[in-house]
């Protein structure tokens, strides 16, 4: 008894002297220092509209009408945890703030983090381990599952909260794990648009079977699915059965179908704007090119996404842009490792009026063909370019990689003012934006319906931000290309800067030091340029000049 009693009485003094740390005396008398505001309702002559968009302030995520995963829509600066928090306390001020909060913001696209991406977690990580006198080092319990777990049963109970859900992003490791929990979520949300779905429901793995019937019988407004290897039973049904009838975006991945059967599910989609191809080598043209008048032609989309089609040509989607429909709504497209080759995507280009956003990604092991000659790309309305044309294969006495070529095609069209509305591209060759500043190559990569030399244009007629990475590099250096002046004669000029790059290089956010190289081009003395980094990283130390102790300049590796 004199042992627990020591044990008491010890536990506490270590809670007195907690109460009386600077820290806590400041938590706790902030809402006392904090004088009560008593005056008149200065909101209530705000409308509903101008409250809603105040609120979507407060947590932004709340107002993400995109359908994008969990994984996909990171959120790049702030914590989600924290906004939720702050939106829900907004709720509790008046009537007026709980019906706009609830109706339009709270419950309308729900996001459940793993973590809280702030200070807060380490105070709420250790808070959550069920310590015991005998275990103090236990192990955390599952936030991320007891959050769903709560809102499961939110849901099912208050039947009105879960019509008004749209959206439902949840951590990978939850939705693996709680699929019957996910299964009795959606059976109470009618109008949901979006969900985050474990990997076994697209590959029709019987322990998805429930969820699968669930969501097909409960979620008719689904706008993205996918459909993997395994999955052919359930794609060729949509023929037949229409389930989701307002889909607007559809992935392929390693299915195995013929074109007649999927020509007849794409018809099915009044609404389908996008579709992504991926692995998938037995596609052909044959797909944009129907065999009879009774088969059902290629829909007309605005984004299509092809990855790991070697046997897709660019004569295909030349027929299939040869309609006037399909030229009109094309806005974007993707090719990662096809069969389209790279002197072919001047076809698509004069095609395509409406395209704003093209991605190449080809690795290549011949040259650009010079003969004969190519012309060079072309568009009015294309705004993006990704032109990462890469070559593995060893240089052979020291000749250049094959891959220069098809820079120098690039470089030749850009000179000729070909893509006027170009503002962002990406290449795989660190020292394209140098390129630019010197005057045009010749034949064959010359533009031949020139009537003469001097007339073609001898640099940029816009701004052109470059991001350029090497073969060797692991992030995006950015550079800023001016056109140039032909009013006092100079000629067009590099500046350096730091936005976040785009496509390839967000996935790494400003969170996780996704920044582009900062970078000055200063000329190296004989007409060329040279990259130093604008930012002072201070002179790199030898492997003698280690600071510290004695100990650690000898241990190289610490």
């Amino acid at each position: 008894m004199k042992f627990l009693r020591h044990i008491r009485s010890k536990r506490r003094l270590k809670d007195i002297e907690t109460s009386k740390s600077p820290k806590a005396d400041l938590q706790s008398t902030y809402l006392e220092r904090t004088p009560p505001y008593d005056g008149p309702d200065c909101t209530r002559n705000l409308s509903d509209d101008v409250l809603h968009r105040i609120f979507a302030e407060v947590c932004p995520h709340s107002q993400d009408e995109s359908y994008k995963n969990s994984e996909e829509g990171l959120i790049e600066d702030g914590c989600a945890l924290c906004d939720l928090r702050d939106l829900a306390q907004c709720a509790q001020v008046s009537k007026r703030w709980w019906n706009i909060v609830i109706r339009r913001a709270l419950y309308k696209h729900i996001r459940i983090e793993p973590v809280h991406y702030c200070e807060r977690e380490i105070i709420l990580a250790e808070k959550r381990k069920r310590k015991s006198f005998f275990d103090r080092n236990a192990d955390p319990i599952d936030a991320p599952k007891d959050r769903f777990l709560q809102l499961m049963r939110t849901l099912r109970e208050r039947r009105d909260l879960g019509s008004l859900v749209l959206s439902l992003r949840i951590p990978y490791m939850t939705r693996e794990s709680c699929k019957a929990e996910l299964a009795r979520t959606v059976a109470v949300v009618p109008k949901l648009r979006y969900v985050d779905l474990p990997e076994g429901f697209f590959t029709d793995e019987p322990s998805s079977n429930t969820l699968k019937q669930e969501l097909q019988a409960s979620c008719m407004d689904i706008r993205r699915m996918k459909y993997s290897s395994g999955s052919e039973p359930s794609l060729t049904q949509l023929a037949r059965n229409r389930v989701w009838p307002n889909l607007e975006i559809l992935e392929l991945s390693r299915i195995n179908v013929e074109n007649l059967d999927l020509l007849f599910v794409l018809s099915g989609f009044a609404n389908l704007r996008e579709i992504r191809f991926k692995d998938l080598p037995w596609l052909d043209d044959s797909l944009f090119r129907p065999s009879s008048s009774t088969v059902p032609a290629f829909p007309a989309l605005q984004q299509m996404t092809f990855q790991g089609t070697p046997r897709l040509r660019a004569a295909g989607l030349v027929a299939y842009l040869s309609q006037q429909p399909n030229q009109n709504a094309l806005e974007s497209l993707s090719f990662t490792m096809t069969g389209v080759a790279v002197p072919e995507i001047h076809q698509i280009l004069s095609r395509a009026p409406k395209l704003t956003s093209l991605s190449v990604t080809e690795d290549v092991d011949r040259s650009f063909p010079p003969d004969p000659p190519i012309p060079p790309l072309t568009s009015n309305s294309l705004k993006f370019l990704h032109y990462e044309i890469t070559c593995h294969s060893s240089h052979k006495y020291g000749l250049q990689p094959v891959s220069t070529s098809y820079y120098t095609y690039l470089s030749s069209s850009l000179l000729q003012g070909r893509l006027a509305s170009l503002r962002h591209l990406y290449v795989r060759d660190g020292t394209f934006p140098e390129t630019l500043l010197l005057p045009p190559p010749s034949r064959p990569f010359s533009d031949s319906h020139m009537p003469s030399p001097h007339l073609a244009p001898r640099g940029l007629n816009q701004p052109l931000y470059i991001y350029s990475k090497g073969l060797d590099e692991m992030e995006w250096n950015f550079t800023s290309v001016e056109p140039a002046s032909e009013a006092d004669g100079r000629r067009g000029s590099l500046s350096p800067a730091r936005p976040v790059s785009f496509n390839s290089a967000e996935s790494l956010s400003p969170a996780w030091g996704g920044h582009a190289r900062k970078s000055v081009m200063v000329g190296n003395g004989f007409g060329g340029f040279l990259a130093v980094p604008a930012e002072d990283a201070g002179r790199p130390t030898s492997s003698g000049s280690f600071g510290g102790s004695k100990k650690e300049r000898r241990d190289l590796w610490r």
